[in-house]
């Protein structure tokens, strides 16, 4: 880590070491920013740190549930960048499939730990920072499932519903001190999440083809300069949500009973 920081914008990754968290890391060093990753596993993120360097980047290993481990990572960012935190990108997150009674109780929590209870960990840390900085943005990572609950996927999708409402509601709570809230919602992205069996069947085109995890990190860079509540990956899940309100029933029905969402019978 070099030179000033204070002429730099900077940015907070959370799940930084792996897809989209590694691809939005890479295009945020490339635009210029200075770069905190963090992530629960060491050894990527020192494949990490062997790949770009420490050049305008820090690398820490972090629990996002784990509060305290959280205040400690955003304290180390904040004497690296004066005080000042542009982005905090809340991209953490886990999925565990199968019926419900099927998982382990000990699963479904988590999943709402890490990818629910992390967001707000990271809020908490880092809300001080982003009312230091001028037109700072809080971005977390949803889902489509945010957009309508899926089979197979229900506390996965309960916890994005959960990310989903709480941007809604902080993006008009933190208008007042100058800062956006915003999350992303993605399709099927191509991160090492995805299946092998998965992959296979999914169609090659439609909101539910697979979708490079790249293309998050370019939205990412987009919320900073585009004033927008929620981003959908692919835009087509926004006509989704409203066919969605429109429709439920027969909107959920189509998904689960045809293509890549078609429920398995037991």
């Amino acid at each position: 880590m070099t030179g000033n920081k204070m002429d730099k914008k900077s940015i907070f990754i959370t799940g930084a070491a792996s897809g989209m968290g590694k691809e939005t890391v890479k295009l945020f060093k490339k635009e210029g920013w200075f770069v905190g990753c963090y992530d629960i596993n060491e050894e990527n993120l020192e494949k990490l740190s062997d790949e770009l360097g420490d050049n305008e980047i820090v690398y820490k290993n972090l629990d996002v549930t784990n509060k305290n481990d959280f205040e400690k990572c955003v304290a180390n960012f904040s004497s690296c960048t004066d005080g000042k935190l542009d982005i905090l990108f809340n991209n953490a997150g886990i999925a565990e499939g199968g019926f419900f009674e099927d998982q382990p109780y000990e699963s479904h929590l988590k999943v709402i730990n890490i990818n629910f209870i992390g967001v707000i960990n990271g809020i908490y840390s880092a809300i001080q920072l982003l009312k230091n900085t001028p037109n700072s943005l809080c971005l977390n990572t949803a889902s489509s499932t945010a957009v309508i609950g899926l089979p197979m996927t229900s506390v996965y999708s309960a916890s994005k519903h959960a990310v989903k409402g709480l941007t809604e509601s902080l993006s008009a709570e933190f208008s007042r001190f100058d800062t956006r809230v915003s999350d992303i919602l993605p399709g099927v992205i191509d991160t090492p999440l995805i299946g092998e069996e998965i992959r296979i069947n999914l169609p090659k085109e439609g909101m539910w083809r697979l979708i490079p995890a790249g293309e998050i990190a370019k939205t990412a860079l987009r919320a900073y300069y585009e004033n927008r509540i929620h981003w959908y990956v692919p835009e087509d899940l926004e006509e989704l949500e409203m066919s969605v309100v429109k429709d439920p029933i027969n909107t959920r029905d189509d998904l689960m009973n045809t293509g890549p969402m078609k429920m398995p019978i037991e």
